[in-house]
């Protein structure tokens, strides 16, 4: 916040290790996708020149600049392609040095979610996620993590794919998910915030999903994503969802392959409609 400025510039002077600048957003759309991944945790006084954070007034510099990136104002259709690789260091922050950063296959949408940010987050917040989308689940249980803050809550899910069509071979898997609601505070030029409060998200999957059917041909290993909500006008939002995901199914190939990327886009703009309807309905 602009008011502690001046307090927190005396205490960096005053620490023999020093204190990092602000976290500068970038320019790309590939560099901002990893800002907004790497840069999840919000910024405090417990943290080290180390910690990859960002503050609020940092995040809504990227956020601008993903307008400007996406030309929000004129995004009426989604959106979508491939991304560069995310790196080691990356993939460190979020606590898994061990994971590989050339396999999964980078991709985003950006959409417009009909929807208000406290009803997203109703949605976002339901333990009960098998009975919003049963569609894509089969079976689904979520613990939340204690103690954590109003502003940051993060949760464990497990969950079984949904059995579909194209693909039997259902699989369980685990992943760590947190959502980041950002106030509406001066960006780090001291601009008024352009679209108020906005909310981050990251989930990782911190190992490999297990198959009924294991096998050579099939495999899901890495599964990292990001997205970022903020509104364009009253009851829009804008949505970027990126991902980083290696997985193999069988006739669909690996997530490198342009059948697997449109099948998964394509699951990523229908999981947004889906949303969109739940937005319209009572709580």
């Amino acid at each position: 916040m602009t008011r502690l400025v001046g307090a927190m510039a005396l205490a960096c002077l005053l620490q023999t290790t020093g204190c990092r600048g602000p976290a500068e957003a970038p320019e790309d759309l590939d560099g901002l996708a990893r800002f907004f991944f790497n840069r999840f945790a919000p910024k405090n006084d417990d943290l080290t020149d180390a910690d990859p954070a960002a503050s609020d007034a940092e995040i809504q510099d990227g956020i601008a600049r993903l307008h400007d990136v996406l030309d929000g104002d004129a995004l009426n259709e989604p959106q979508l392609g491939t991304l560069a690789d995310i790196t080691a260091e990356e993939l460190a922050t979020a606590g898994l040095p061990d994971a590989d950063p050339t396999r999964p296959q980078g991709m985003f949408i950006a959409d417009i979610v009909r929807c208000s940010l406290d009803r997203l987050e109703e949605i976002i917040r339901t333990d009960d996620q098998l009975s919003l989308y049963p569609e894509a689940y089969a079976a689904y249980s979520r613990v939340n993590d204690a103690d954590r803050p109003q502003y940051n809550p993060t949760w464990v899910s497990t969950f079984t794919s949904a059995d579909n069509a194209l693909f039997t071979n259902q699989f369980t898997a685990v992943t760590h998910s947190g959502l980041r609601k950002v106030p509406d505070v001066e960006r780090s030029s001291g601009e008024p915030a352009p679209f108020g409060r906005v909310f981050t998200s990251r989930v990782v999957m911190p190992g490999p999903a297990s198959f009924e059917q294991p096998s050579d041909a099939v495999a899901y290993q890495n599964d990292f994503q990001v997205e970022v909500f903020y509104p364009r006008a009253e009851g829009e939002l804008v949505h970027f969802y990126g991902m980083w995901r290696y997985m193999k199914l069988g006739v669909l190939g690996d997530s490198g392959s342009d059948l697997f990327i449109d099948q998964t886009t394509g699951g990523m703009i229908d999981w947004d409609k889906k949303t969109s309807v739940l937005c319209e309905e009572a709580p």
